[in-house]
């Protein structure tokens, strides 16, 4: 059922929630649009070819509901940032709030959806009301998840072990080993929150963490957990993955011509001479340019540009036989085949690091990843890359 708002220059806005949602699971609301008017209209985030983010404010002491919004009112879009609306016509998009009341838990919540004016590029005009135009405010009622019911975790013991996880307790292993199982579904869950921003993903790669100590039953848990949380598709695959090369799980055959190549290229020396690795930590305005190249026999390139500058600064250097040993020991270590991007919002300003890595011709054998600062940071790629960074500022 549609719950519509007042109309406003000649649109209306309506919220409809989805059936018995559960905390940590997909929670995904239906926004409508109606255009009640005699004009037509342009709104933004219905345009599904068009990346849009969201934002979620928690009450405040002048409203006591979540306020819902489009978080892009900051920049100027084009003109395939928008839909028409005819009068009459009535269009819908989708608002996924999982990982919000993921972080909320179980609960009855008010919440209502504000249209904020969206700035455009250009001479046309889109829909700019005066004032926000929000829905009604409705009542979302979030169950505990049913899977935790299931295995014996109950609100009081999520709770508690979210602390925990949170704190990087060194009591976190013990803790969710003593429960089983449940122990096992509760992180295996968590680790869905290595979509969310900033701190939020930190509780996603430490129960990822913890669930790699519980060898096959962590495993075991992820592929579970995977069918109650859509929403969580990418971390969940990724987790998969990770989980089963740490159990020493044979790799996927799409991985195993890149991989072979690298433990050649470690074992043996003389097959580097097309070895190119690119380590680019910050390219922007902002942060400047920071970026080591390294060649097959050690010679490194270091590129540096302060943001105070225009210019660029290059160094040349090399790295010893041993240096060169290590790093490409890293490489394995780090499992560069596996890593990718996962989340698809940055913070503000947040670098993007860049590796590219070459070990022989041809695109089996090379890899490009570009992942947000936070994830090479928490994530298993994070010895790799305080390795290049210091080689970076060392040879500087």
């Amino acid at each position: 059922m549609i719950e519509w708002g007042e109309p406003s220059h000649g649109l209306r806005f309506g919220l409809s929630a989805p059936k018995e949602p559960e905390a940590g699971g997909s929670v995904v609301l239906t926004l409508h649009v109606e255009n009640v008017g005699e004009a037509k209209q342009m709104v933004f985030g219905f345009q599904p070819a068009y990346p849009r983010s969201l934002r979620v404010s928690p009450p405040k002491r002048d409203r006591d509901w979540i306020r819902i919004s489009f978080g892009d009112t900051r920049v100027l879009h084009s003109l395939d940032a928008f839909m028409t609306i005819a009068p009459g016509e009535r269009i819908e998009t989708s608002l996924d709030l999982s990982f919000a009341f993921d972080r909320r838990g179980a609960g009855r919540w008010q919440l209502a959806f504000a249209y904020d004016p969206v700035r455009a590029m250009g001479r046309f005009r889109p829909y700019l009301p005066n004032a926000p135009v929000p829905t009604p405010i409705i009542t979302l009622d979030v169950a505990h998840p049913h899977a935790l019911d299931e295995v014996g975790i109950a609100a009081d013991d999520e709770q508690g072990l979210d602390e925990a996880l949170l704190r990087g307790s060194d009591r976190l292993l013990e803790a969710l080993e003593g429960r089983g199982e449940a122990g096992a579904a509760f992180a295996a869950r968590r680790v869905a929150r290595l979509l969310a921003p900033s701190s939020e993903s930190t509780i996603g790669w430490r129960a990822l963490d913890a669930l790699s100590l519980m060898g096959e039953s962590g495993l075991q848990a992820i592929r579970q957990a995977r069918e109650h949380l859509p929403h969580a598709a990418l971390a969940m695959a990724f987790a998969e993955e990770w989980l089963a090369h740490r159990l020493n799980h044979p790799a996927p055959q799409h991985h195993l011509p890149f991989l072979q190549t690298l433990k050649r290229v470690i074992d043996e020396p003389g097959h580097r001479g097309n070895f190119l690795m690119t380590w680019t930590s910050t390219d922007s305005a902002i942060h400047g340019l920071r970026k080591i190249q390294v060649l097959g026999d050690g010679d490194t390139i270091v590129t540096i540009r302060p943001p105070t500058q225009d210019v660029p600064i290059s160094r040349r250097s090399r790295l010893a036989p041993m240096e060169m040993q290590a790093l490409c020991e890293m490489l394995l270590y780090g499992c560069v085949w596996l890593l990718r991007p996962l989340r698809e919002i940055a913070l503000p300003d947040e670098p993007r690091p860049t590796l590219e890595l070459q070990l022989a011709l041809g695109d089996p054998f090379s890899r490009y990843v570009a992942m947000w600062n936070g994830e090479w940071r928490l994530g298993p790629g994070a010895p790799l890359a305080e390795m290049l960074d210091r080689l970076c500022r060392e040879r500087s």
